[in-house]
């Protein structure tokens, strides 16, 4: 055998090949794979603990074969359950073997399994069975918890796509890390079926807010890119993958949608809702590129525009709601993004992909011809989002330079790891905020604790997270120091600031106090309220 590339192999004298045998490491935490490879995407091998296997990490095709069934039989462990959104073909609950079928390698390949002794919990939601499983690894968090912050929010999309589903089956597969050091977590979606990848030092509130937000917009790629999707997804090439120019639709209108749903079920009020879109706006225009085309970095987002892909959920999904908005402003109200992607739905569906180039041109014909110019200039162009005029349609204003109270939590110093060690120093102060300069921080500090807990590479984040999380104004900040007053000597240094509110430049949208008629009723028909 020949290796090709780091996805390919050429066996020779293949004809006589009869059965291939291979072993396989987990990317969680082997030395072999230098690059990052988000957790969610890859694989977990813990001996008598937990498996996580994502398909494609384990199981690859022929060449010109992936559109062939597939046939997968996996021996387990006695007692454990494999958590999927396949179906078991082995019917016999006593075997310790699963066995699953599918079409091609891409449903394969589009379907996580984890493997551990089950704590699950089945909903019924609409027409589909929804399966909910959660391994923690010290049992901080159970199933039924998490499947009762879930369930309002899938009947909340369940009725926002008209009372059915277009899926029998889906499966929310969710992994609690208790590793200390985590800096990232997150999910990835699947036609039917999201894996995500949370810390356990997460609070009850906090991982109950996470999951509903999360769970909100992964599940709603039941819609796209399931039944909406572009001819790259459709005949996905897993060895030279091309991007869709569409990235806004899979990834904004997703986003903005799993959002919109929350409110017009009422799970969310309008003012919550207007807090998300300026966060939104804030984050488009301070951390991205706002004035690059959509369209480009979609197509470019493997490589060029790869630090832009978090826009998606920001300006893609500010995208989706001015989409929404001059729909409802051209059609007085009945007619939005709901309605559009059913009938994309429609047009298109599971098996039938559109043609990259021709979307647009498709959406202008199933809606209004004005639309071919918005997303000439909004989408493909780089103009700014008409948000002014389209709030102002719905009664409310919006103020691009407006400002906030809020309090000053960031300090504004760069952290390091000290030289030859695994203690954490102050790199830098050059951008320190009022609050790191009246810490008196300085660069070279080793950070012993803050706020009396031990800072250390393990407990960074956790640290962080606590001050984030429980102190307000007023409160005092502390973080023990070693300073260095010699060549060779060193003191502990105890640095205290008060924390204090501050007023910062920030997009400010807000209701009008008496909204004409019209502005009401435009409004009332975009929150979903009967009777607009």
């Amino acid at each position: 055998m020949e290796k090709l590339d780091k996805n390919s192999w050429k066996i020779s004298k293949a004809k006589k090949l009869a059965r291939i045998s291979y072993q396989v490491d987990d990317t969680w935490d082997t030395p072999e794979i230098t690059e990052d490879v988000f957790e969610p995407s890859g694989t977990d091998i813990e001996q008598d603990r937990i498996f996580v296997l994502n398909s494609f990490g384990f199981f690859g095709y022929f060449q010109d074969m992936e559109k062939l069934p597939y046939r997968v039989s996996i021996t387990k462990p006695q007692g454990f359950y494999g958590s999927t959104s396949l179906v078991n073909q082995n019917k016999d609950a006593a075997s310790n073997k699963d066995v699953f079928v599918t079409d091609d390698y891409h449903a394969l390949a589009d379907a996580p399994l984890m493997y551990n002794r089950p704590d699950t919990v089945w909903l019924k939601v609409g027409n589909a069975d929804i399966l909910v499983s959660v391994f923690s690894p010290n049992n901080k968090f159970a199933t039924k918890d998490l499947a009762a912050d879930i369930k309002p929010t899938l009947e909340a999309q369940k009725d926002y796509l008209g009372g059915t589903l277009p899926i029998d089956k889906y499966a929310f597969i969710i992994y609690m890390s208790d590793r200390q050091d985590l800096t990232r977590y997150g999910a990835l979606e699947h036609a039917q079926s999201s894996f995500y990848y949370l810390p356990e030092t997460f609070s009850e509130e906090q991982l109950s807010k996470s999951i509903k937000d999360i769970a909100a917009h992964e599940f709603f790629h039941i819609l796209t890119p399931l039944s909406i999707h572009s001819e790259e997804i459709g005949n996905f090439d897993y060895i030279n993958p091309k991007m869709s120019r569409h990235l806004w639709l899979y990834e904004g209108l997703t986003e903005y949608a799993a959002h919109h749903a929350q409110l017009q079920a009422g799970l969310i009020d309008l003012p919550t809702y207007l807090d998300r879109q300026m966060d939104k706006i804030e984050n488009s225009r301070t951390r991205h590129n706002d004035t690059l085309s959509f369209t480009t970095m979609s197509q470019e987002v493997l490589d060029t525009y790869k630090d832009e892909y978090p826009n998606v959920y920001e300006k893609g999904a500010l995208i989706g709601l001015s989409l929404d908005l001059k729909l409802r402003q051209l059609s007085g109200g009945k007619y939005g993004t709901k309605d559009l992607m059913r009938d994309l739905a429609k047009t298109y569906g599971k098996h039938k992909s559109f043609k990259d180039d021709e979307l647009f041109d498709k959406i202008t014909e199933l809606t209004y011809p004005e639309m071919r110019d918005f997303f000439r200039r909004y989408v493909e162009g780089g103009e700014p989002l008409p948000l002014g005029e389209l709030f102002d349609a719905i009664g409310i204003t919006y103020d691009p330079n407006g400002e906030k109270k809020e309090v000053e939590k960031a300090f504004g110093v760069g952290f390091a790891l000290m030289p030859g060690t695994k203690n954490i120093m102050i790199s830098s102060i050059s951008e320190a905020t009022d609050l790191g300069k009246r810490l008196g921080l300085e660069p070279m500090d080793q950070i012993v604790a803050i706020n009396g807990q031990p800072f250390t590479m393990e407990t960074y984040a956790t640290v962080l997270q606590s001050y984030d999380e429980k102190f307000k104004a007023g409160d005092t900040v502390s973080f023990t120091v070693k300073r260095k007053v010699s060549a060779d000597e060193t003191k502990e240094v105890e640095l205290t600031a008060d924390l204090r509110d501050a007023i910062v430049p920030y997009p400010t949208l807000t209701p009008k106090a008496n909204p004409t008629p019209q502005e009401l009723q435009l409004r009332n028909a975009w929150m979903g309220k009967m009777g607009a």
